[in-house]
């Protein structure tokens, strides 16, 4: 287990921090910057050297600590202490901490027993982690799921270097819990920014920490709150850049938003209205400043994101190549206000069934009033549009609660008189994020997890207003929210600690089929059948959101899997590990007899009740 050494690289980088800015907080934020900058770089030069492994990735982790460790000892006596004394503070502001640590604990727990089982995890974001640990490098291969190889790959980076340095021991949960953490740190700093006391600072913190989505996003493998947490950390140093501009600002703002964007895509639309403030801040003071700005930028984000746009371009044509269409036929006025109502509705799901019909009906008969049809195939994945209803589900559940406070605090931010000027900006920066998010992301019932970074960056706003106006009584907001988020820190979906579902009664490979549980005895038949052959090359025939994931965490280690029959865009590729000529084939709701494969042909071996699941073994093995 060597987990230890990125960790001990970024507490060093923190204290190194300290020396240059004040607060352990935004010490912090620029050392988890540049530790995850440093890990894109390491994963990028070893996979050009296919020595994504063990032994390289511990040496250059050792080796940059080490580093950090002796600078450190060096400038010790330069190094100032944190000032944290928690003694000082009010019973609120300590209960304020309270919620923020046991939601903290408690989602820790459940990302360390629970099993990664979200369908995106099962489908790309494990399953390609899998591939580059098996080919040693992150460069792109033959698959039927084209998923894996085009999406933003940060996410999955981490979770590499936590398999790799842990033995395949760690969760990759915790990718998604350090972020949310990280994002709580963030967030406290935007209020300060804003003008909020450090009562203020823990109620922007404790209200990000009680989202239901952040809660359960924090558990899971899904990458949103992790592109959240750079968003978050990019839009505080461009507060610190307007503030006072420097080119040690400018560096951090490019490296936290090229890691935003090697995160998750939509960041893209996100950013813009920030990055116009902060180049319009540059533009008063000097024009050659902000030049100098948006070059530094630009070339920190480019450097980052080269790789993965290399290769998309290569195997492609495009940096940002998709096989589907995120965005928009249209652009109209009437798409941008259908898509904003449906954005707004899916944050509304009550408990009650007919409350949600109602916010239906509602939105409905308001697009109609601007002469538009709320299921415009224009701008939406599907057909019907409907509320989803209350959700447990890290890929529906709604933040209602937090929806009605913002709208409160959207009206009260006009009659806030403390920093007025800079809280009615970033608030318009928010709201203009989310209605270019409307206007050009196609609508999905999904889309409320893509709505986490806005609501996040909302808190401070909530934090510091609800302390100006309420004072000592806002700990009663912070309450009621935490209470509130009681039933999700406890009964996700995918994760409950009660039930006969419950994380701790269900083995882990069990919960990796919570989504997908017709899955569970065809897959675990078929492996123990494959392991019976003693077969070491197994392929995989699959379709285009199929589940591939259990598939490595069956068959166990030490044996080698790689897609085979693809028909795609990616079948023109290499296998990166070597060629490849299997022995058994796993083919997914097929029956034929025969199937070939290169030269060699494969004959059926037996099937899974319902045709589920087909094997394949070659011929000359029968």
């Amino acid at each position: 287990m060597f987990l230890f050494l990125p960790v001990l690289f970024l507490f060093f980088c923190t204290l190194v921090a300290l020396r240059y800015v004040p607060g352990w907080r935004e010490s912090f934020l620029i050392a988890a910057v540049l530790a995850g900058t440093l890990l894109t770089a390491i994963t990028e030069i070893l996979s050009l050297m296919k020595s994504f492994s063990f032994y390289p990735l511990m040496a250059a982790w050792l080796f940059l600590t080490g580093g950090a460790v002796c600078f450190v000892w060096n400038v010790r006596r330069s190094i100032p202490r944190p000032q944290i004394n928690v003694g000082d503070w009010s019973l609120s502001e300590k209960i304020l901490l309270g919620f923020i640590v046991f939601i903290g604990f408690i989602t820790a727990i459940t990302a360390y027993v629970g099993a990664p089982n979200t369908w995106d995890s099962m489908t790309y974001h494990l399953s390609r982690v899998a591939h580059w640990i098996q080919d040693k490098t992150v460069s792109f291969y033959p698959t039927h799921i084209l998923r894996q190889l085009y999406s933003s790959p940060w996410a999955e980076y981490a979770v590499a270097h936590l398999r790799i340095l842990g033995g395949g021991q760690t969760s990759p949960n915790f990718v998604q819990w350090t972020s949310m953490a990280g994002s709580l740190v963030a967030a406290s700093l935007i209020a300060q920014q804003l003008g909020a006391g450090r009562r203020g600072q823990l109620l922007a913190a404790a209200l990000a920490a009680c989202l239901p989505m952040g809660i359960l996003q924090s558990v899971s493998t899904q990458t949103d709150y992790a592109a959240s947490f750079w968003l978050i950390g990019f839009v505080y140093f461009l507060i610190e850049g307007i503030r006072k501009f420097s080119l040690v600002r400018c560096i951090a703002i490019g490296l936290s938003l090229g890691l935003a964007f090697l995160t998750k895509g939509y960041e893209y639309v996100l950013v813009l209205p920030f990055l116009a403030w902060f180049l319009t801040g540059c533009l008063k003071q000097s024009f050659s400043r902000s030049l100098t700005a948006l070059a530094l930028v630009m070339l920190c984000v480019l450097g980052l994101n080269m790789g993965q746009y290399w290769r998309n371009a290569r195997a492609f044509g495009s940096p940002q190549w998709t096989d589907v269409s995120l965005t928009n036929a249209s652009f109209g006025p009437r798409v941008l206000w259908v898509n904003v109502l449906r954005n707004a509705a899916i944050q509304l799901a009550t408990p009650f069934e007919d409350a949600d019909e109602s916010i239906q009906q509602g939105m409905t008969r308001a697009a109609q009033w601007l002469g538009a049809d709320i299921n415009d195939p224009r701008a939406s994945f599907t057909s019907n549009f409907s509320v989803p209803g209350l959700s447990f589900d890290e890929d529906y559940a709604g933040n209602f609660l937090h929806s009605i406070l913002f709208i409160i605090i959207f009206v009260a931010c006009w009659f806030y008189r403390e920093n007025k000027n800079r809280v009615r900006s970033y608030v318009l920066c928010v709201l203009t994020s989310f209605l270019l998010f409307c206007l050009i992301v196609r609508f999905s019932p999904w889309n409320v997890r893509f709505h986490l970074p806005l609501y996040i960056l909302f808190c401070p706003v909530a934090g510091t207003v609800t302390e100006y106006f309420l004072k000592q009584k806002s700990i009663a907001v912070a309450a009621l929210f935490f209470l509130a988020a009681g039933p999700w820190m406890f009964l996700d979906h995918e994760h409950p600690w009660f039930g006969h579902r419950s994380i701790w009664r269900v083995p882990q490979p069990a919960q990796y089929f919570y989504k997908h549980a017709d899955l569970a005895l065809p897959y675990a038949q078929s492996a123990g059948y494959i392991k019976s052959t003693g077969c070491r090359r197994v392929g995989l025939l699959l379709g285009a959101d199929s589940w591939e994931y259990p598939w490595w965490v069956l068959l166990g280690p030490g044996v080698r899997i790689e897609h085979v029959g693809v028909k795609n865009r990616s079948m023109g590729l290499r296998y990166p590990a070597g060629d490849f000529d299997a022995c058994v084939i796993i083919a997914e709701g097929t029956g034929v007899p025969v199937i070939m494969e290169g030269s060699s042909l494969y004959g059926l071996a037996g099937r899974t009740p319902g045709g589920l699941v087909s094997i394949y073994k070659k011929m000359e093995s029968i």
